[in-house]
């Protein structure tokens, strides 16, 4: 009898075992039974980079083909729908695959890692399309995208995706920081291998394709010529031509950069009118079929541009190419007196916050590290105190609207109506010139007299501005040259702002 119990009890069990692994939800057993991770990457170096990081722990696959041009891809509706099934997507930003927000709107349950998160970008150049500013569903190109041709920045990048990684799946932390540290080692030494082989170029300039070493250039103290924009097949002017020929003749150039996965006509109608040869400068964007069976890697590819640009840098000059002249711009405080028009308040109208907060919380390094290589005229720190002087002040916001301002000091509010009382043309040492528009109060208040500048000479409603104000006169603001508080939409982040004033 006790044993009969004993077998129906066990019988019971082993019933009950089996009814509850049948109930399980199907996404808990799928996840149990997934040994590996599936990463989604946009096109080769983000690949590269994703695959170093994961390791064994998981398949990383591009969503660009190899050979393909990633300026041209569009991802088709296989790619998207194999997309959805991926734990993860990895794209470099949306300057580069401006497919990415149209189709980030259609995914589910996938996160999506942007590598240059966090990183101030440069102007994309004249080329770029200031109508797509706000629809990135065209090849729109306000902004650099290609960071990872500089290895200064693919560390930076690296760091960003592991990041990324590491929060979506913080189970795998330990190899995913092992992986990116023994990479990032490889990248750091890539790194010093540049600024050693650079640091010494007698000659600066190099001619490319297109507009893709820009970061490259300014981290290691080189001058990018390219001959078209940001997009390499972009038909550069005749007169261009004829620009870069002259160049060519005067500095003794060489060569002429060229890229394999791109249309190289009018780079070799350029080296065939100066008489130079073409030479590889790979941007990565995607490798070769035989690249890639040859076992290419970031690295190597990167190694073989450094070793190509050695055969310019090497060369020296026939003759030094005199610094472009300073373009003379009214923005750039170059205008006829004639020009100059009265403004009201209204121009300025909108809530304003303070930048000086976002200076002190360290939001401007990279904007400093930015002038100090593209204008060598002060380090970064020496930069980023100058802008201290002139960003200080207490005043936290300004609500502007047609004929008053409300000047907010922590939980102070201090407003008046303003009359517009005229305006100053100001000549500065460098000999470049500014306009202020002057305003009085007409009711008592701290900031009696103010003085708005924001390089623009005629009505127009403004995008940020520099301040002054005080108490005691119209002429005292006038000499204030040091101290300049600046002031930007609020709403806009520190990043925004950081974004905005590096492309202006």
């Amino acid at each position: 009898m006790k044993k009969k119990l004993t077998l129906i009890i066990t019988g019971l069990f082993l019933l009950t075992v089996i009814l509850t692994a049948c109930t399980k939800p199907k996404t808990e057993i799928k996840n149990k039974d997934k040994k590996k991770l599936t990463i989604v990457t946009s096109f080769y170096p983000m690949y590269e980079f994703t695959r170093n990081i994961v390791g064994d722990s998981g398949d990383v696959t591009s969503m660009v083909p190899a050979g393909t041009e990633a300026h041209d891809y569009e991802p088709s509706a296989k790619d998207i729908a194999n997309l959805q099934d991926a734990d993860a997507f990895v794209y470099n930003s949306e300057y580069m695959e401006t497919w990415v927000p149209k189709m980030e709107k259609s995914l589910k349950n996938v996160t999506s890692i942007k590598a240059s998160e966090g990183m101030v970008l440069l102007p994309g150049g004249k080329d770029h399309d200031h109508s797509a500013e706000k629809n990135h569903d065209g090849h729109s190109h306000d902004y650099d995208p290609h960071l990872w041709l500089s290895p200064f920045r693919a560390i930076k990048e690296v760091e960003t995706i592991r990041d990324g990684l590491i929060k979506q799946f913080p189970e795998q932390k330990k190899i995913f920081t092992k992986n990116a540290a023994a990479y990032i080692k490889q990248l750091t030494e890539l790194d010093s291998l540049y600024k050693s082989k650079l640091l010494n170029a007698k000659q600066k300039n190099f001619i490319t394709q297109h507009t893709a070493f820009s970061y490259l250039a300014l981290d290691y103290n080189l001058k990018q010529v390219p001959i078209a924009g940001i997009s390499p097949d972009q038909e550069p002017k005749p007169s261009r031509i004829a620009e870069l020929k002259k160049l060519v003749e005067e500095t003794g150039i060489n060569y002429i950069y060229f890229e394999e996965n791109a249309n190289d006509r009018v780079a070799k109608t350029l080296a065939n009118e100066a008489g130079v040869e073409l030479l590889v400068l790979n941007p990565l964007e995607g490798l070769t079929k035989e690249d890639t069976k040859a076992g290419k890697t970031y690295i190597s590819v990167m190694k073989e541009n450094l070793e190509a640009l050695i055969k310019s840098t090497d060369v020296t000059p026939k003759k030094e190419v005199a610094e472009p002249t300073v373009n003379k711009t009214i923005s750039n405080g170059y205008f006829d007196d004639k020009d100059v028009k009265d403004r009201d308040l209204s121009d300025y109208a909108g809530e304003w916050q303070s930048v000086f907060p976002y200076l002190e919380e360290g939001t401007f390094d990279q904007v400093f590290d930015y002038k100090e290589k593209l204008t060598k005229k002060m380090t970064a720190e020496e930069y980023k105190d100058y802008y201290q002087k002139g960003y200080q002040t207490d005043v936290d916001r300004i609500d502007i609207s047609k004929d008053s301002m409300i000047f907010i000091v922590g939980d102070k509010k201090y407003s008046s109506k303003y009359k517009y009382v005229g305006k100053e043309i100001l000549t500065y040492k460098a000999g470049n010139r500014g306009v202020r528009f002057l305003f009085e109060a007409t009711e008592d208040t701290p900031y009696k007299y103010v003085q708005f500048s924001d390089h623009r000479i005629a009505p127009s409603k403004a995008a940020h501005f520099h301040i002054y104000f005080g108490n005691e006169s119209q002429q005292k603001l006038l000499e204030e040259m040091d101290n300049w508080p600046t002031y930007y939409p609020v709403g806009m982040t520190g990043f925004d702002i950081a974004q905005e004033m590096l492309a202006h």
